[in-house]
């Protein structure tokens, strides 16, 4: 109240003058009569909106709180929001071995930790692959009741699927090749041709047909130089080609290397035992060479092969003869032309050896 009392004295001396006093005092109206315990309560309400008033300017003035009887002033807190407490939710069923939490923890770490291994099977394999990483079940995982499984992975978008083309092999490569050569014969152009046998050799050298090929049309086309260099290929790639070895053997005798024609025979001999021409050409080249003992075994040999053929007894019996075997020879003179088979000039030969 002293308070109250203090702000009241002060009122009353900042009061306006006495001539406004009187200007106010005529505005005032006495109230009836009958209403005077009314008008104190008015009175006395009208006192206590002002003290109010009063106080709250005193308090509030500058737009701050004044402390209030020497008191601190108190730091303004904020405000707390109200804590908004979600419902409970509903009880999950009890686990016996571990949480939810814990489980939901290890299947996110599922990828590096490792599986229990795999049992031992009666085949053993040597590599064990782990299935962890690439979502396989294994047995030992399937065996495993409280193991969490690893979360379904989707591949990321379409699923790519490459086709590779199978690699040709040589001997396609080379049917390829040899195609294109047919039909530039066939075109008649001979040089593409040619040249597109030799790519086919290239890609496979053990192409029988293409090389086959390759050398009627060289033959053909009188180049002897190259068909010998097709054909010494073949044959040391193929000896058993008896065939290639003749043939390079006689283009070898008509250019005068008889040493070579004879080593390219002896080379696939042993592939030529039952072949009576190939002893019999044998027998011709060691007859030239001088090794007239040598040519009597391969002659020999012919005329077992193929008895009725004249032109083998007839090159054993100038073998024979030629080393100091007459008897023997003009026996072998005679069963060349009893054999029939001799053309005129080769009877001929025979008959001047019997006289």
């Amino acid at each position: 109240m002293s308070l109250i009392n203090d702000m009241l004295r002060n009122l009353e001396t900042k009061r306006p003058d006495d001539l406004a006093r009187q200007n106010l005092q005529r505005e005032i109206r006495s109230l009836p009569a009958g209403s005077n315990r009314a008008g104190r309560g008015l009175k006395w309400l009208l006192a206590g909106g002002l003290m109010v008033a009063i106080a709250g300017a005193v308090l509030y003035a500058d737009g701050r709180l004044q402390p209030l009887l020497g008191l601190e002033p108190t730091p303004a807190v904020a405000p707390v929001p109200p804590v908004v407490v979600p419902p409970p939710p509903p009880l999950a069923p009890v686990v016996a071995a571990e949480s939810v939490d814990e489980k939901l923890r290890l299947a996110s770490n599922l990828e590096v930790l490792p599986l229990p291994a795999a049992p031992v099977l009666p085949v053993p394999d040597p590599v064990v692959p782990m299935a962890a990483a690439s979502g396989v079940k294994t047995e030992a995982a399937a065996a495993a009741p409280d193991a969490p499984k690893p979360p379904a992975s989707a591949p990321a978008g379409p699923v790519k699927i490459e086709k590779s083309p199978i690699a040709a092999t040589p001997r396609d490569r080379a049917d390829a090749e040899y195609r294109k050569a047919e039909n530039a014969l066939a075109s008649g152009r001979s040089a593409e041709g040619l040249d597109g046998m030799r790519a086919a050799l290239k890609q496979d050298p053990s192409y029988v047909q293409v090389r086959q090929a390759l050398l009627r049309q060289l033959l053909d086309l009188r180049k002897t130089d190259e068909a010998m260099v097709v054909l010494q290929e073949g044959v040391e790639l193929q000896p058993a080609q008896t065939g290639w070895a003749m043939s390079l053997a006689r283009l070898q005798l008509e250019h005068g290397d008889l040493a070579q024609a004879d080593r390219t025979l002896a080379r696939s001999q042993a592939y030529a035992e039952a072949n009576a021409d190939y002893a019999g050409f044998q027998g011709h080249l060691k007859s030239r060479l001088g090794a007239q003992r040598l040519a009597v075994g391969h002659y020999q040999r012919a005329t077992r092969l193929a008895p009725n053929e004249g032109r083998w007894w007839l090159g054993l019996g100038l073998a024979l003869e030629a080393d100091g075997r007459v008897p023997e020879a003009k026996d072998a003179f005679r069963r060349g032309v009893a054999s029939g088979t001799l053309s005129p000039d080769l009877a001929a030969i025979a008959e001047q050896h019997l006289h």
